[in-house]
């Protein structure tokens, strides 16, 4: 009886693994920089450095900022720079390159959370780009583009690079 337990709970421990680990991410990169103690200074800008092989798939950039439930305003500017190789792929009607502000929308007008609350932390996503990108490095920085030297309540940023409608 005990070989037919233990022979039993080993099949379902192979059976769960198996389950797990086929549910694989496409991701072609991902990453999160930590804001110590929640706080973002303005001096502080997260480089995140991404090789991509010039395929023709159409990637998805997407960024997304973790505040707490204290962060107290309705929105986050931020300043996306973007560098690399530049190149026309077909589809892409202007260059990815340059500095882009860009308004991550925190909570509606009542107050309510856009992004998905766990616990005391909010996570809001910004689909940033949606295309074709040549072979080689690029490196997106982030730049808060607030008026305030700390933006108090935003704990982390994460990029995620991944091949559209990998889901």
């Amino acid at each position: 009886m005990r070989h037919l337990i233990h022979h039993k709970f080993l099949s379902m421990l192979i059976l769960a693994s198996g389950i797990f680990c086929s549910c694989t991410d496409d991701a072609l990169y991902m990453k999160t920089h930590t804001f110590e103690d929640n706080q973002w200074n303005k001096n502080e800008k997260p480089i995140f450095k991404v090789n991509f092989p010039g395929d023709e798939l159409i990637y998805d950039v997407i960024f997304t900022l973790r505040s707490t439930t204290n962060y107290k305003y309705d929105n986050i500017w931020l300043y996306i720079t973007t560098t690399g190789p530049e190149c026309n792929k077909e589809g892409n009607k202007k260059s990815v390159l340059g500095k882009v502000p860009v308004e991550i929308k925190m909570a509606k007008p009542n107050g309510e959370w856009i992004g998905e609350k766990t616990g005391t932390y909010v996570e809001t996503q910004l689909l940033f780009r949606e295309r074709k990108f040549c072979k080689g490095e690029y490196t997106f920085t982030i730049e808060q583009g607030v008026t305030m030297d700390v933006m108090p309540e935003v704990s982390d940023i994460t990029i995620e690079v991944k091949p559209k409608d990998s889901e």
